[in-house]
């Protein structure tokens, strides 16, 4: 179970897992890695709530912003926003691989 199923489950808003196993809030797609980093400044309520607000791609604008700078890690680690294999809207952790560059070979 995601943790994002968890959040579900306890009644904090309309969040759900994708097909590709990622997570969906309300329409704004985020890969897992990006969900458990955008829970680290947030509360599952408040991320539902922004994104109702805001909608998906306003929300998806104002976390990008938000985390340009976020390093609570002290990695440096910041969102980016990439496309599913569908060419869906996603936002990743700036450290992840695209899935269209997964198993890619450099020449």
């Amino acid at each position: 179970m995601k943790i994002w199923e968890v959040h579900a489950s306890l009644g904090h808003g309309p969040i759900r897992t994708t097909p590709d196993g990622d997570a969906d809030v309300g329409g704004l797609l985020l890969s897992e890695k990006a969900y458990l980093l955008v829970m680290r400044a947030l509360r599952p309520q408040e991320l539902t709530a922004l994104v109702a607000a805001e909608g998906p791609a306003g929300a998806a604008e104002r976390l990008l912003v938000q985390f340009a700078g976020f390093d609570a890690d002290g990695t440096g680690r910041t969102l980016t926003l990439g496309r599913t294999r569908l060419g869906e809207p996603i936002l990743r952790r700036n450290d992840e691989v695209p899935l269209a560059e997964a198993g890619r070979w450099s020449p």
